[in-house]
């Protein structure tokens, strides 16, 4: 078992650590905006998290691995969040968001995996890059480009272009994922994709910002998953 949380903590790694060689200069070295920085990161987050889920053999190796990085974050960042560095290359709407934001995200991949080993599916990866690939197109969609803010129950600050966005890339993401995972396409996939897509950016259109990390994922996860069940049954009649 140690070998193989080992094993998910190099493939991590190897994928963030090389990006963040290129990020921190960025950061440093040009005026990249503060939200197109935030979502760099948070696209390297959570594509690192998805690869380690998809190369995964089992479901409980990626929901240790998480939830051990989830505790052991906790104490690490607390402790960095009073060096210099650590507050001017993160950019933190609140004092302690970064810290609080990646121990839900691990919690929230780990919970995801048990889900998978529960139930017997492989939804995880799906659930996490639609939501990855969605938030950010969200951001970067609906920050310089977004008119349309007058969203009953919203906290005003997100639009319909960044939702908009946020449904189109998603799906487009969640499909080719689901492919690669099933090794074919078909239409069917669309029938449960699309309207994965729909409830993921409807989640995140009226959930607080801070907790978007566990509610979009785990909508679309279940989206996911009660469609395959209905799919697979009307299937069987058939």
């Amino acid at each position: 078992m140690l070998q193989a949380i080992l094993t998910c903590l190099y493939q991590l790694g190897m994928f963030i650590f090389p990006c963040l060689l290129i990020l921190i200069p960025l950061r440093f070295l040009t005026r990249i905006p503060d939200f197109v920085f935030r979502k760099l990161l948070h696209i390297v987050a959570f594509t690192g998290a998805a690869l380690m889920l998809i190369k995964a053999p089992n479901w409980y190796e990626p929901a240790i691995t998480s939830a051990l990085i989830a505790f052991g974050l906790y104490p690490v960042l607390t402790i960095l969040e009073r060096v210099s560095f650590y507050k001017k290359f993160f950019v933190e709407k609140t004092d302690g968001e970064i810290k609080r934001s990646l121990v839900m995200y691990f919690l929230m991949i780990a919970a995801l995996c048990t889900a998978d080993g529960v139930l017997k599916t492989e939804l995880s990866p799906d659930a996490v890059i639609m939501w990855g690939t969605g938030d950010a197109a969200a951001a970067l969609v609906g920050i310089p480009f977004g008119r349309h803010r007058n969203i009953p129950r919203t906290d005003g600050k997100k639009s319909v272009e960044g939702t908009a966005a946020m449904f189109i890339v998603s799906a487009i993401c969640g499909t080719a994922v689901m492919a690669y995972r099933m090794q074919q396409f078909d239409m069917g996939m669309l029938l449960i994709i699309v309207p994965c897509a729909a409830v993921g950016a409807a989640v995140e259109l009226w959930s607080p910002s801070e907790y978007d990390t566990v509610t979009v994922p785990a909508a679309i996860y279940i989206c996911e998953l009660l469609l395959g069940a209905i799919l697979s049954a009307v299937l069987m009649v058939e």
